[in-house]
């Protein structure tokens, strides 16, 4: 296997993806709407490094955007700009957690847990 074929560690940290036409269809949102969510941290939008727009699947839960991940989207932004990052912390299994991932927590309505840990990661990323 060549270095262009080896899989991409993204993939399985951060899972199936939409794209702007798929989530807007998902959502019943125009695509206009679904670009504008992803600048406004409405959704957390991703762009590969062949300018590809992506929307990470697990941000929705029952047909609709996860409540509360626009308030944690504005915290984590305040540690990096990185929505990758922002992407593997909502999503990357914690062991000693429960429910192991943030996007976890936030489906089951532990906002104010998962703002105070993204609080504290964010001050850490700036540190």
């Amino acid at each position: 296997m060549t270095d262009d074929e080896s899989p991409n560690p993204w993939a399985k940290i951060i899972g199936p993806c939409y794209t702007t036409t798929g989530l807007a269809r998902t959502l019943g949102w125009t695509e206009a709407k679904v670009a504008d969510a992803g600048e406004t941290l409405q959704l957390l939008v991703l762009e590969t490094g062949d300018g590809v727009t992506l929307y990470p699947a697990f941000q929705l839960h029952d047909g609709r955007v996860v409540d509360g991940l626009s308030d944690v989207l504005a915290v984590l932004q305040t540690g990096t700009a990185g929505h990758w990052t922002w992407a593997k912390w909502l999503n990357i299994a914690l062991p000693d957690k429960d429910p192991p991932r943030a996007i976890d927590a936030l489906r089951v309505g532990r906002l104010d847990e998962v703002l105070r840990d993204a609080e504290h990661d964010a001050w850490a990323w700036r540190s």
